[in-house]
């Protein structure tokens, strides 16, 4: 099959892959109909967070598609079914995965399609995939919605929702957004289901902040000085009630405790590569604040925020800028990471 594959910091090309098969009872093989580039993809791109995938690697963590072969163990799932699934890969069954927290699942060891972490399970960048334990992480995508609607449901929209419910927004609170990302956008979505009574985006890249405009928020240029300074200003002096971190670098997390009010929130769902990094902890300690972070067990959203998307509540499609044939992936990876022309999301069609 043909595969985005890596081959070293910033080089992915088009190949041929092994065909994946059926290995397990519980597996099923997926057509893949959508894939997308993820802003967590640039991490390998880069090299960042303590060593590459293996050259050859099959990457991407964000697809959807049909069922084509089904194990014999698998119950809930049939050949034909169209079905969304979550970027991290999960039994089901573990302690972690019964107490709701299928990312720290030790049956896979806290494993992400794509990834290095945990088990190695190839990517969806890809015509086809392997998918364990499918009748847990399966979830069936209803005919009347479209594949761009469906698949940012696996990762980037659940963590959006996630930031924000973690966030404990209150109607009529004001919010501020760092990073005006695919994440980010997202998160901005999910927070005005909770009622704040204004939203402010916070970005120096220019056409992001005119998509956070589109999705309700007032933009902060970052460019145009301290972003704590500028949201206390918008806000009479008291700065924003809760911060959703949607960035995962040690500048705007900073830059997020320093602008939040005293005895606010800050929600962090930025992917956090490096081991360590600074933390302005005597400034949280005197504020009183309270941090919640972590990355997003997408398959406990799935099926609650897609009636969501169905009904109009949310608009994940507003992200998209780029449709592209999956053989143009290296060209979407160069455009994505050096915010070229005007690339947002970038969505690859085998």
């Amino acid at each position: 099959m043909n595969a985005i594959t890596f081959r070293g910091v910033g080089d992915v090309r088009l190949e041929e892959a092994p065909d994946p098969k059926v290995v397990d009872a519980g597996d099923v093989v997926i057509r893949i109909t959508t894939s997308a580039i993820c802003g967590s993809d640039l991490h390998q791109y880069h090299g960042r967070g303590g060593g590459l995938v293996e050259p050859g690697a099959v990457m991407g963590h964000e697809f959807m598609g049909v069922v084509e072969e089904v194990g014999a163990g698998v119950r809930e799932v049939r050949a034909g079914d169209r079905v969304i699934v979550p970027f991290s890969v999960s039994c089901g069954t573990c302690e972690w995965c019964r107490e709701r927290l299928p990312t720290q699942c030790t049956t896979t060891g806290r494993a992400v399609f794509g990834g290095r972490f945990g088990h190695v399970f190839p990517g969806g960048q890809a015509e086809y995939i392997r998918v364990p334990f499918a009748d847990h992480l399966c979830e069936k995508v209803p005919a009347d919605m479209s594949d761009e609607e469906a698949i940012f449901l696996g990762d980037i929209l659940s963590t959006g929702y996630f930031c924000a419910e973690n966030g404990g927004i209150r109607p009529g609170d004001s919010v501020a957004v760092f990073g005006a990302g695919p994440v980010g956008l997202l998160a901005m979505q999910s927070a005005q289901l909770f009622g704040p009574a204004r939203l402010f985006a916070v970005d120096r890249v220019g056409y992001r902040l005119t998509r956070a405009e589109e999705c309700g928020a007032e933009a902060v240029h970052l460019d145009r000085g301290d972003p704590g300074d500028q949201l206390r200003a918008l806000t009479g002096g008291r700065g924003p009630d809760v911060v959703l971190e949607c960035v995962g670098h040690e500048t705007p997390f900073a830059q997020a405790i320093h602008a939040v009010r005293p005895g606010g929130t800050v929600s962090s769902v930025g992917v956090y590569v490096e081991t360590s990094m600074g933390f302005p902890v005597r400034e949280a300690f005197f504020k009183d604040l309270r941090l919640h972070m972590g990355i997003c067990n997408a398959r406990n959203y799935i099926k609650p925020l897609m009636p969501l998307v169905r009904r109009g509540k949310l608009t994940p499609t507003l992200i998209i800028t780029h449709t592209m044939p999956l053989g143009e992936a290296p060209w979407g990876y160069a455009i994505f990471d050096r915010k070229q022309d005007q690339a947002i999301k970038v969505m690859l069609k085998p």
